[in-house]
């Protein structure tokens, strides 16, 4: 189905082509394409954002607030869901890859709150210095030609580690679950840990999000004009 659709667009790209100015060959066209969710939403309404269990400490912010509500502000924005605007349940003592495979306490967290589909995650988000000596071209004051040299340079890292799990309420079952990972190297020291969070969380946010929203993409196609 869709390969068929993407043929369509292509047809009808092509037949909006100016042709009096083509040339004997090919060309290079964009066509969009509809992306459908992983999962099936069907009956599902409402979403829990549970708490985020934390892998390591970080001192310089709260990463389960701040991530907590991200993942509220983005389902909000990016799916027709209706977030409930509850405290994040607390989760167990207990490695979360096993309690997401728990469907009754799955169930009976979804009938407490009325949530036809739950959200619950783990974040491992970690600040290292990454301060070094690099080798650098600039172009000299003096001469005006380009020389290589080398300084050492204050540079902070970002790690972030995201391990998603979507639960269906009414049954507990695990619908689907996935790790985004992203690294990042700023310079200088002091660089505002909330403000690359949410940077890598921005990256990640079109495959998060459609896993459970359609979305569109923009492909190439080649035509043959000849």
């Amino acid at each position: 189905m869709m390969r068929r659709l993407a043929d369509l667009l292509c047809l009808a790209a092509l037949a909006a082509w100016p042709w009096g100015g083509l040339q004997a060959g090919t060309v290079q066209v964009q066509v969009t394409l509809p992306v459908p969710e992983r999962v099936d939403m069907t009956g599902i309404d409402t979403v829990l954002v549970t708490r985020v269990v934390l892998m390591n400490d970080n001192p310089k912010v709260n990463v389960n607030k701040e991530t907590v509500s991200y993942l509220r502000r983005e389902l909000r924005k990016n799916t027709h869901l209706h977030v409930l605007d509850v405290e994040a349940p607390p989760l167990p003592e207990q490695p979360l890859d096993e309690l997401a495979r728990n469907p009754e306490f799955w169930k009976d967290m979804s009938a407490k709150y009325g949530a036809d589909m739950i959200l619950t995650s783990s974040l491992k988000y970690a600040i290292t210095d990454r301060s070094s000596f690099i080798t650098e071209d600039v172009i000299s004051p003096i001469t005006g030609q380009r020389v290589r040299r080398t300084r050492y340079a204050d540079r902070e890292g970002f790690e972030m580690e995201f391990h998603v799990y979507f639960i269906r309420g009414r049954d507990g079952k695990l619908l689907y679950d996935d790790t985004f990972s992203e690294d990042a190297t700023l310079d200088g020291k002091g660089n505002d840990p909330l403000t690359a969070l949410f940077v890598m969380f921005e990256h990640i946010q079109p495959e998060l999000f459609g896993i459970i929203a359609s979305n569109q993409k923009v492909e190439s196609r080649i035509i043959f004009t000849d």
